[in-house]
């Protein structure tokens, strides 16, 4: 019973010892991140298509205020029927506004994450190989909080930059 025991005790201060051996490494992924050229091309094709959704949304309300300034102007010379398809109109203008700005934030969301996960890929993977090449049980990402403590770490942002090949 007494070998069990110290067998237990040997085994579990063995591993306590190859728990603190384990190197720790931290980054900050979006300083890492702002600072890739990919990142600054996405921002501008990002920027580049919702410029061209808000050019097209502001023909759609310049659309509307002239039909709205025209109803208000000839409401007064119109029968009941012009005024109710008038308002009609406008109406259904005023909901295609709105159902526009909604697709158009889908539709940047989308592009977003369709040029953002090719980025993210590559930082994974450059941080998967220094990890491997420098013998890194762990790396924290900082960024996300998930590390509250970081004395004793090693941060690998230069060693990560190194391997994508950014200065």
């Amino acid at each position: 019973m007494k070998k069990v025991l110290l067998a237990i005790a040997l085994t579990l201060g063995l591993a306590g010892t190859a728990t603190a051996q384990q190197k720790v490494g931290h980054i900050n992924i979006q300083e890492l991140l702002a600072m890739m050229p990919e990142q600054k091309s996405a921002d501008d094709e990002i920027q580049k298509y919702a410029q061209q959704l808000e050019n097209d949304l502001t023909e759609m309300q310049t659309e509307y205020q002239t039909k709205l300034q025209n109803a208000q102007a000839n409401q007064a010379n119109w029968t009941q029927l012009q005024l109710q398809t008038k308002s009609e109109e406008l109406q259904s203008l005023q909901q295609r506004i709105i159902d526009y700005q909604q697709s158009a934030q889908q539709d940047i969301q989308r592009k977003q994450y369709d040029l953002q996960v090719p980025i993210i890929e590559k930082i994974q993977n450059a941080i998967n190989s220094v990890g491997k090449e420098n013998g890194f049980a762990y790396i924290f990402d900082v960024s996300q909080g998930s590390v509250i403590y970081t004395e004793g770490g090693e941060d690998v942002m230069a060693l990560v930059k190194a391997e994508l090949g950014i200065k």
